[in-house]
């Protein structure tokens, strides 16, 4: 089951027209700082109190363009998959390294690595952290109502399936959203160029 929660007409009539069904959001979980998980908690007791109980919740969050249905079938496989391993399941990705600095009480910059031995970006190990791409979310529905959270809680074992950064991009700027359209624009001209 699709389903779309929004507040917005216009978003409601063209999710619609792909096939989704729409939860009207109550006002109160639209604004701008709204955290994403009550909206999903919104969202399943309004699917339930109709008489749909899923197994599990996907979120898919409408700030990642790029994220494909390959992507969501993979997500949902790698835990529903594997019972027992994993709680939750995300998208992930490893960026570009970057010498991390830390600002301080005094202003000042304090680095977060050994400065007297810096090495060339070209040379440095992939064992750097990964960062969440926010893109899709799987978790059981009875994790996510016990602890009301996407990945199950601090003591959930969270499986992912890795993106290439440039897909991985999520619109939370203006600046996303420029580099998201120089990315699409690259895309459509790639697909035009293969047919």
């Amino acid at each position: 089951k699709l389903v779309v929660s929004t507040e917005d007409e216009e978003i409601a009539d063209t999710a619609r027209s792909y096939g989704a069904e729409i939860i009207k959001r109550p006002m109160h979980l639209a604004g701008d700082t709204v955290l994403t998980e009550p909206v999903m908690l919104h969202a399943l007791e309004t699917v339930e109190a109709s008489g749909y109980k899923p197994d599990y919740v996907c979120l898919i969050q409408c700030t990642s363009p790029f994220l494909t249905a390959e992507t969501v079938r993979e997500v949902g496989e790698l835990i529903i998959n594997n019972p027992g391993m994993y709680d939750s399941c995300g998208t992930y990705y490893q960026p570009h390294y970057a010498f991390r600095w830390k600002k301080i009480e005094d202003e000042s910059f304090v680095s977060e690595f050994p400065v007297m031995n810096r090495p060339r970006r070209q040379d440095l190990s992939l064992d750097y952290p990964y960062c969440g791409a926010g893109a899709c979310y799987v978790i059981s529905t009875e994790l996510f109502k016990k602890t009301k959270n996407r990945y199950g809680g601090n003591a959930a074992r969270i499986g992912g399936i890795e993106l290439d950064e440039r897909d991985a991009l999520q619109i939370d700027s203006e600046y996303d959203l420029w580099l998201a359209d120089q990315r699409m624009i690259e895309k459509l001209k790639h697909n035009s160029q293969t047919k």
